[in-house]
């Protein structure tokens, strides 16, 4: 297991359970929804990526199955089929070890031996087990059960009957904040029955629907997500006595505390209409990831403060995160990262949050370029405000590098009406050489705003071969010349005319 270096006093997390974090908030608002997508697609994101398969493996593999074994032994009533749902578990079973053979073929094996007989293998537990297909006698515990102790998801199965679906089996140990063992038994609609806005607005009634479509080979997938204090999984209706009280203390702890315990919790939920049985698997994945860890990925952070401020209050309180939400959203945007402060008066002022739309402009020009996430965020903030005040433009380019890029810009300038703002983010490089080339268009401070996203690279100005080169440096460091292949050192000094900072042989040597 890696473990990401601890420099900065945020909890050590394993490196996967950043990359993999599959972060759940496409937009600045939250509002229940479906939002049902087709499964095994990969969501690349600015830490990694994610939901490439169906069933996923971590570096909380042993750990999370060791918790499972300790809850249902403690707690017998997180596992339970109805007589009749014995098919589907077993249909569950062999679903999901086709998809861990299919997924981990070096550690998973399952292989046909001739008709209904089987043999698994689980070499990361050090499990080979021979079993015949529905009968019981051939494995060491009930199918559903035997499963759930190999995979990190939770399992609920619904069947469907007289056009309503119920859940009637399962193995769920890391509920949050509902209990397996009530709802048993009860129908899906039933369940829901107790989540605000959900009737009202029809997202039950059109889930239920969807649901009862589903086909066989075709598994989908959402994402729902709350805010759990401490690493815990398991914060069932069952136990609340024992995490309850958290939601009072978490109010009273230090800022550094504060980060370290409260956790985004973010649920993966593929569902899938069994090949056999016809019964829905409904696989719930249950991923943490503490506030101070979240906080060094800034689109990540940025977006969760937004969510958790705008949340409705109804909502924050069905989650459960009332008392602290609050919190939450000012920690993270006191987490924003500071931007380099300028050591001279030769030095750009970057703002270290993007500046607000000047709504008095005549018009509007937002210019993003590169693909950093982050850029397209702030833009499509940017373009949002800006056309509730007047006509708007995006020009979304990939690099100022590229002659075609920056004829686009040239064109959109000279397009560009008396009074028109200039929003411009990137990445450093681009966004000084595209401020520079709106002031050779004609533009005044007044009508140019910008953010830089990345500052990674800058534009050099080399004074011996008198050419501009965008570099992977910062001011005080020393680069060779890309022109002149001299050792230049890039000086504390840069010129808002030429967009770029000045740079000469390192200590004076020609």
């Amino acid at each position: 297991m890696t473990t990401l270096e601890n420099t900065t006093g945020t909890t050590p997390v394993a490196s996967d359970l950043v990359a993999g974090f599959p972060f759940p908030f496409p937009e600045d608002r939250y509002r229940y929804s479906t939002n049902v997508e087709p499964a095994e697609q990969p969501v690349v994101t600015p830490a990694g990526q994610w939901g490439a398969a169906v069933v996923d493996i971590d570096s909380e593999y042993r750990s999370e199955l060791d918790q499972r074994a300790a809850i249902l032994a403690a707690d017998p009533s997180r596992h339970a089929v109805l007589p009749h749902m014995v098919p589907a578990a077993w249909d569950t079973m062999l679903t999901l070890m086709r998809e861990l053979d299919a997924v981990y073929p070096e550690q998973m094996h399952l292989e046909n031996l001739g008709g209904d007989e089987w043999l698994w293998r689980n070499d990361i537990l050090g499990i080979e087990q021979c079993f015949r297909y529905a009968d019981a006698a051939t494995l060491p515990d009930e199918p559903l059960r035997y499963i759930a102790s190999q995979v990190q998801e939770d399992i609920a199965l619904l069947d469907q009957r007289n056009d309503q679906l119920f859940v009637d089996a399962g193995v769920v140990t890391f509920a949050a904040d509902w209990s397996f063992g009530f709802d048993v038994g009860m129908s899906f609609l039933e369940i829901h029955g107790p989540v605000p806005r959900i009737r009202k607005e029809g997202v039950i009634t059109r889930a239920h629907e969807f649901l009862k479509r589903l086909q066989p080979h075709q598994p989908y997938r959402r994402t729902n997500w709350t805010l759990t204090i401490d690493r815990r999984l398991d914060v069932s209706t069952e136990i609340y006595h024992e995490w309850g009280p958290d939601r009072e203390t978490i109010q009273h702890v230090d800022d550094e505390e504060f980060g370290r315990r409260v956790h985004l919790r973010v649920e993966v939920q593929h569902l899938i209409r069994l090949p056999d049985s016809g019964a829905i698997v409904f696989l719930i994945r249950t991923y943490l990831l503490p506030l101070d860890q979240l906080a060094t990925v800034e689109p990540w952070r940025r977006r969760a403060a937004e969510v958790l401020a705008e949340l409705p209050a109804d909502m924050a309180e069905y989650k459960g995160i009332i008392k602290y939400r609050d919190r939450a959203a000012q920690y993270l945007r006191d987490a924003a990262p500071v931007a380099p402060l300028p050591s001279g008066p030769g030095m750009p002022e970057w703002p270290t949050t993007p500046p607000p739309v000047d709504t008095t402009g005549a018009a509007f020009l937002v210019v993003a370029i590169g693909r950093d996430p982050e850029t397209a965020h702030v833009s499509r903030n940017w373009v949002s405000t800006a056309e509730a005040a007047g006509t708007t433009r995006l020009l979304v380019l990939d690099s100022l590098t590229e002659e075609e890029d920056r004829t686009a810009l040239a064109a959109a300038f000279d397009d560009a009406v008396i009074g028109t703002r200039i929003m411009v983010a990137g990445g450093q490089y681009d966004v000084m050489t595209a401020l520079a080339l709106a002031r050779e268009a004609g533009a005044v401070p007044a009508e140019l705003a910008a953010y830089v996203t990345d500052f990674g690279d800058l534009p050099m100005y080399c004074a011996h071969c008198r050419d501009t080169f965008r570099v992977e440096a910062v001011p005080g460091g020393v680069v060779a010349c890309p022109g002149c292949a001299r050792d230049l050192e890039i000086h504390e000094h840069h010129s808002p005319t030429m967009g770029s900072y000045l740079a000469s042989a390192a200590g004076g040597d020609e």
